[in-house]
């Protein structure tokens, strides 16, 4: 399709919304009709999409805009060609060891933030 991806591991809605050009109401029905499409949700509501999310929401959208595909048939294909992909171990497959080692390294720290936030909360 041609566009082009930032290499970002994580998308805010809105960035999904500008990368597609589709509106935000199709991406919450499609995350309802399509089980592949689960993006992660915070505590404050925002949606957060990986690039396998946004992959998989352009084939989406080429199958049911372009191709004019009906929802079963798009159904059918999206679930075979994109069940059974472990987004994790598509992102590792991208990301290189040292970047990897990195991310860990940011993913302890985050937790012990959200632990120390916790903590506070809970005074």
């Amino acid at each position: 399709m041609g566009i082009n991806i930032p290499d970002k591991l994580t998308f805010k809605k809105r960035e999904v919304i500008n990368l597609t050009r589709l509106d935000g109401k199709v991406l919450d029905y499609w995350e309802k009709e399509f089980d592949n499409l689960n993006p992660v949700v915070n505590k404050n509501g925002d949606k957060f999409y990986t690039r396998i999310d946004i992959d998989l929401i352009l084939r989406i959208k080429e199958l049911l805009i372009e191709k004019k595909s009906n929802k079963e048939e798009t159904k059918k294909l999206i679930y075979d060609e994109f069940n059974g992909i472990e987004k994790v171990d598509i992102q590792k497959k991208k990301i290189d060891k040292d970047k990897l080692g990195q991310l860990n390294i940011v993913k302890n720290g985050l937790k012990d933030i959200l632990t120390i936030l916790d903590k506070d909360d809970k005074k």
